[in-house]
């Protein structure tokens, strides 16, 4: 996107972004974020990754710019939205805030935030993790995983740059492979029964969430579900056009477009949810056209 002027949206929301980590895709997400002018931005958990801190901190100019961005879009009247998760946990504390970077702007934190599209479409926007068995009651486990996953990360990278073509995906392997792990801790844990049924009890049509690094945009007959993505995988990111539609792009495949209408009534209960009813819901259109041609998004290949 760079070389154009910025896509005015009304909303853009991100995850797992991960800048102190070696293998977060700095450079990458600044331009994808400089491609957008959002009236608000939800960073909906692991922007930072403090697991780091004492094990590998990789902290470059590339984050320095990412922050300076941020400030900039602040100052010009964006509304920033943070929601924690389990790698900057930290930040639920009000004492540990003054960890933040010097220079990093206004922005509301909070453990969950309710946002409303154009129509009238309530979603809960939380990173994750607090519905998470793993997180929540065997934390341990998930990080004594983390240095595997950084090996394979490292192998990974190393295997694209020798055998594979420049504009390819250094870390797809790993992607498919923690899609395979996440989905069993979603069966173990209830992930996203758990999730739904929260959302249900704040008045809300759906979830946008993170945590899992596995994008999607899925609904079944009452729930509409929206993950972000990451930008260590797969980067990705969520945008609500000015039309009131909503989009998952991608640096790497199509995007994806659900058409909202106007809400007319409230959500159905989602006490009787059942997981498997994402797993199997149908995808949102393909690539499908917003109204107003000001907020088309394309594709990057």
């Amino acid at each position: 996107m760079s070389g154009i002027s910025p896509l005015s949206v009304r909303t853009l929301l991100v995850s797992d972004v991960h800048l102190g980590c070696k293998h977060a895709r700095t450079e990458e997400f600044l331009e994808f974020l400089q491609g957008y002018r959002p009236e608000k931005l939800f960073l909906v958990g692991d922007f930072f990754d403090a697991w780091k801190i004492n094990s590998g901190w990789h902290w470059t100019e590339p984050c320095d710019r990412i922050i300076r961005h941020l400030v900039d879009l602040v100052q010009q009247g964006t509304q920033l939205h943070y929601t924690p998760g389990n790698h900057d946990s930290f930040l639920r504390e009000a004492s540990f805030r003054s960890v933040m970077p010097a220079g990093f702007p206004d922005v509301s934190i909070a453990d969950e935030f309710i946002f409303e599209t154009l129509h009238g479409w309530r979603f809960l926007v939380t990173h994750g993790d607090l519905f998470d068995f793993f997180e929540t009651k065997a934390q341990w486990i998930s990080k004594g995983s983390s240095s595997f996953y950084d090996a394979c990360l490292s192998f990974n990278r190393w295997i694209k740059n020798r055998f594979l073509a420049h504009d390819r995906n250094p870390y797809g392997a790993c992607a498919v492979i923690k899609g395979r792990v996440k989905r069993g801790v979603k069966f173990i844990s209830r992930y996203e029964n758990k999730i739904m049924h929260h959302a249900s009890q704040k008045d809300c049509d759906g979830v946008i969430c993170g945590h899992i690094h596995t994008p999607v945009m899925k609904r079944s007959e009452s729930v509409l579900y929206c993950n972000t993505g990451d930008w260590v995988e797969n980067c990705t990111g969520l945008v609500e056009c000015h039309n009131g539609d909503l989009q998952l792009v991608s640096r790497y495949g199509d995007s994806q477009t659900l058409q909202l209408g106007r809400r007319e009534s409230a959500p159905p209960p989602i006490d009787d949810f059942n997981p498997e009813s994402i797993a199997d819901a149908p995808l949102f259109d393909d690539a499908a056209p917003c109204h107003d041609r000001e907020c088309v998004v394309s594709s990057v290949d």
